[in-house]
């Protein structure tokens, strides 16, 4: 046979809970065999609409002498697998009603038992495979016939299930005394050298009457040691309480805590009171809100606001003096005139080192046209910073660089050497920027130990980290 077979479902049929319409036939080809496989939606699966619906199943076989007939199928999801010749209509004329697969029916009844076949044949006995086997007692595991009764064998039972007289040997049998008594002998345990039960119990244990069998693994006269029980000697340790003097060099892996303010000039204390009064009666920058800076903002410069050269990368040094989140840079703009702030314009975070462990967005997003703000450059990744220095880095692009764009706070002793630049030769450049020009971005490293890599500069920007 060949030609093909078409399964219609209704003209649009949906799943909402899937997403799907279902729209056309699935058409199936005879293969070479006459055969055909196909996988169809079931037709009571949950969530169709319209809900109850069938398969119209169209052939159209060549050979038969006849157009196609058709006829309406209901796959139930409780058969998966139906064979269409056993559900299609016998009757061509008389396709009316909508063929469903049966249920499986019941078990037929058990036939006869069928006839017992041949004896197998036996292969060996005992591990013995010749033609005519003769096994030996030994073979079976048992005592050979002649053995038993004689001299070197076993012995045989006689009536009474004893062994006979005859089987024992010559005088052997009768005992003739018991430790010197003779007759019906009841012996004391002082007749054979023994404690009486009352004596034993008095000088030993009873095998189960020690409680204790060992101590840590020791038996015998066990002497232990503070290290015996993972234990301190005395003396080796702090106690929780009360006084103890300590001697000698100690190093603690981790620092330790103490939440008492000192009392005297030669008390230990905490990390917190040394900042709270390392800059007593100064302004500090954790008291304006910012974790560090390149230096007071009140010491800078009234009259002459920095504006940046197109594609130079600033450096401005901010120490900080101990481990902090560093989410944001933040400068103070005193005025934004003249031209608009380029798109190539950013603030970063580098390491001593020089390498750079945070970026913002485009500065054109984060600056706005002001007169006066100190404005917040959020970090695009917050960076854990170990105490140390570090340099805020700064690139500019798009507004004139003698009056246009943003203005920035800079220090007040400005010129071509300022003060604030001093240092010993080899320290940390305070106020710097990388010798080449024209950049773009901020790059993601540089090395400063390279001569002319960071070039101090006079243009002490200020600049935060909070």
């Amino acid at each position: 046979m060949s030609g093909t077979v078409e399964f219609r479902p209704p003209a649009l049929l949906t799943h909402s809970g899937e997403d799907l319409f279902l729209g056309g036939p699935t058409r199936a080809t005879l293969d070479a065999e006459g055969r055909l496989q196909v996988v169809l939606p079931a037709t009571d699966g949950p969530g169709w609409n319209p809900a109850v619906w069938t398969y119209t199943v169209t052939e159209r076989l060549s050979g038969l002498g006849r157009g196609s007939r058709g006829y309406q199928i209901a796959l139930s999801a409780d058969h998966p697998a139906v064979d269409l010749a056993d559900i299609a209509p016998a009757d061509p004329s008389t396709p009316s009603y909508v063929a469903v697969p049966g249920p499986a029916g019941p078990p037929g009844e058990l036939g006869p038992q069928g006839p017992a076949g041949p004896p197998g044949t036996v292969h060996s006995v005992n591990g013995k495979s010749d033609p005519d086997i003769v096994l030996s007692a030994a073979d079976v595991a048992a005592v050979a016939a002649d053995r038993v009764g004689a001299p070197g064998g076993v012995a045989a039972l006689g009536a009474d299930g004893l062994v006979p007289a005859a089987q024992l040997p010559a005088g052997g049998g009768a005992v003739a005394s018991v430790n010197g008594q003779t007759g019906d002998v009841l012996l004391a345990a002082s007749d054979v050298g023994a404690l009486s039960q009352a004596a034993g119990d008095a000088r030993y244990l009873a095998v189960d009457g020690s409680p204790v069998t060992s101590v840590n693994g020791r038996t015998g006269p066990v002497v232990l040691t503070a290290s015996d029980v993972s234990a301190v000697a005395s003396g080796d340790a702090v106690l929780l309480t009360g006084d103890q003097s300590i001697a000698g060099a100690k190093t603690f892996v981790a620092p330790p805590a103490t939440k008492a303010a000192p009392a005297t000039e030669d008390h230990l204390t905490r990390r917190g009171y040394v900042d709270a009064v390392a800059s007593g009666g100064a302004w500090s920058p954790s008291a304006v809100g910012f974790a560090g800076w390149a230096f007071d903002p009140a010491c800078g410069s009234a009259s002459t606001p920095q504006y940046c050269i197109n594609g130079w990368v600033y450096l401005i040094g901010v120490p900080l003096h101990a481990p902090r989140l560093v989410k944001n840079i933040a400068f103070y703009v005193p005025g934004y005139g003249g031209n608009t702030l380029g798109a190539a314009s950013y603030a970063g975070l580098y390491t001593s080192a020089g390498v750079r462990v945070g970026v913002t967005a485009s500065l054109n997003t984060l600056i706005p046209k002001t007169e006066g703000q100190t404005v917040i450059c959020p970090l695009t990744v917050h960076y854990n910073a170990a105490p140390g220095n570090y340099w805020v880095g700064l690139v500019i692009n798009g507004p004139n660089p003698t009056n246009g764009g943003p203005a920035f706070l800079r220090g007040a002793s400005v010129g071509q050497a300022p003060g604030g630049s001093a240092r010993m030769p080899g320290y940390f450049v305070r106020h710097g920027r990388l010798g080449v020009t024209g950049q773009t971005s901020l790059p993601t490293n540089f090395n400063p130990t390279v001569a002319n890599t960071v070039v101090a500069d006079s243009n002490a920007i200020w600049a935060a980290l909070s």
